[in-house]
């Protein structure tokens, strides 16, 4: 294998695998990436044997050949390199030499055939997604899933496709996030109904995806597939049933405030300071005119602060997790939301007041203050 590729575009493809490279080193290979000189590209892959990603980019190829080499190093090479041609050769027993302008090293990788292959998919059965809209999507909801909880549904973003519709739904037990849209193009008569893991979301947001219009989504067994021009990603599916959400969503909440998401966050935010650090509480009350929210840690001391709204109903008071609220509140923009509540042991709900083409509701357990 011989090839010369310009440092930039190296870079590029490297940084969209970091993500999904095996940190752990639990299996050498997987700490490795793949990568393979064809006739006027270069293609590269990293799996974690959960989520494999493969992505390609033209190169000056000499002699076709594939070798594996470690993710971590070559990215940190790469990365110092000064903006010139890099060169790749392949020696004996594995070595390779990587040359740029006057610096020069050799590293040592692992054989092609060691490195697992990633699962294929005929694309011609995917439905096509608009990517700027799927992601705006994940977005909002993507941080109500968890990374630790047993229950190994909620690790993942139930995905459903059915009737020109697309619906995420995250939980991580405490608080729901659903969003739903008009989906694109053609769609499939069968139902698609997947739990996409937490981290095959997260690298999606986190890739550059190269101002890409259409995303092509396909399952296939145990398998998401995800595919954007040259860019590939394929991610196992998470087994077990999703919790029932449609019993989480409340359907009479008899008080509605209608807040502006920068003058309560900045609220909520302050509050927050005093509130005690593990459970991160602070409690709203509601009074004809205003709302109060109020914290209190006795190690710190307390705070208290008031906004205007116009509400006429009863008082009440309700507790909430201050984070929850403020990680809805990034998630929706700048612009007002919709607080729906009913009783102090109800779960509440908060909503966009424009949400354009997409139904946005977010649910909160109440807490105990």
């Amino acid at each position: 294998m011989e090839f010369m590729i310009q440092r930039g575009d190296l870079l590029k493809e490297l940084q969209r695998l970091q993500g999904v490279v095996e940190k752990k080193n639990t299996i050498p290979i997987l700490s490795n990436t793949f990568l393979s000189a064809g006739k006027d590209d270069l293609e590269l892959m990293a799996t974690d044997l959960e989520l494999g990603i493969r992505t390609s980019t033209p190169a000056k190829v000499s002699k076709q050949g594939a070798i594996t080499l470690s993710s971590k190093k070559l990215y940190e090479i790469v990365r110092l390199l000064p903006e010139d041609q890099v060169s790749f050769k392949q020696e004996d027993n594995n070595w390779v030499q990587v040359s740029c302008a006057r610096s020069r090293f050799r590293m040592v990788g692992l054989p092609k055939d060691d490195f697992p292959p990633l699962p294929k998919y005929d694309f011609s059965n995917a439905i096509p997604l608009d990517l700027k809209s799927f992601r705006s999507m994940v977005a909002r909801v993507l941080f109500a899933s968890t990374a630790d909880d047993a229950r190994y549904p909620l690790q993942g973003v139930l995905t459903i496709l059915a009737k020109g519709q697309l619906t995420l739904v995250a939980t991580d037990g405490h608080r729901l996030a659903f969003v739903s849209g008009k989906a694109p193009g053609k769609t499939t008569d069968k139902e698609i109904r997947v739990i996409v893991p937490r981290k095959t979301l997260s690298e999606m947001s986190r890739i550059d995806w190269d101002g890409s219009d259409e995303l092509l989504f396909g399952v296939h067994e145990n398998r998401a597939f995800f595919k954007s021009g040259g860019l590939l990603l394929a991610s196992s599916t998470v087994e077990g049933v999703f919790p029932a959400y449609e019993k989480v969503i409340p359907k009479e909440s008899d008080k509605i405030l209608e807040l502006g998401v920068g003058e309560f966050g900045d609220a909520v935010r302050r509050v927050s300071l005093l509130s005690n650090e593990r459970s991160r509480a602070v409690k709203i009350s509601l009074h004809p005119g205003r709302i109060e929210i109020f914290s209190s840690n006795p190690e710190m001391g307390e705070a208290r602060e008031m906004v205007e709204v116009a509400y006429r109903g009863p008082e009440m008071e309700i507790g909430f997790n201050a984070r929850y609220l403020l990680d809805f509140l990034s998630a929706v923009g700048d612009e007002k939301f919709a607080l729906h509540l009913k009783d102090e042991q109800t779960q509440g709900m908060l909503t966009p007041l424009k949400s354009g083409d997409l139904e946005y509701r977010y649910v909160v357990m109440p807490m105990r203050i």
